[in-house]
């Protein structure tokens, strides 16, 4: 009787030894992985995985001085920054000005940056119109050398 429960015992023993060690294995391996996710350099995998080799306080280490952000998480966030400092379009087609290069709205006829004049209006219809034209192409109104203001202005 005493031999089964020494027995017992001592299988017992060693299923909890196994278990902690088995345990402790896979402590390091998550230290090691999330050292990846979280830092491009080797030696921070490095030392973080000999840290997580430490028996039970090493991973608990780890997670108080692990970077805050995965790598992936970094780079979401530096591309949704980015995109906040895009001015929005709204959908308006827009054009790089040919004088100061500086994006405007495609039906702009004056930069409002530079303020150089590529388009005029024209009196009839109060289309946009190209510099060297002489005729209104949409209502074939003849079209003066002057008048950078809309028709009635």
């Amino acid at each position: 009787m005493i031999a089964d429960t020494a027995s017992i015992l001592l299988a017992g023993i060693v299923a909890v030894v196994i278990y902690l060690i088995v345990l402790w294995a896979a402590l390091a391996y998550y230290v090691w992985r999330d050292a990846r996710r979280r830092s491009a350099s080797q030696i921070f995998v490095a030392l973080a995985t000999l840290l997580g080799l430490f028996p039970f306080l090493g991973p608990l280490v780890y997670l108080v001085l692990r970077p805050p952000r995965t790598l992936e998480e970094q780079r979401a966030q530096a591309l949704e920054e980015q995109a906040l400092m895009e001015p929005s379009l709204d959908g308006q087609l827009v054009r790089p000005c040919p004088s100061c290069g500086r994006e405007i709205e495609q039906e702009f006829i004056v930069c409002p940056y530079c303020r150089t004049q590529f388009a005029r209006r024209c009196a009839g219809c109060d289309r946009s119109l190209r510099l060297g034209w002489s005729v209104c192409p949409y209502c074939a109104a003849e079209v003066g050398a002057h008048s950078l203001s809309r028709a009635g202005h």
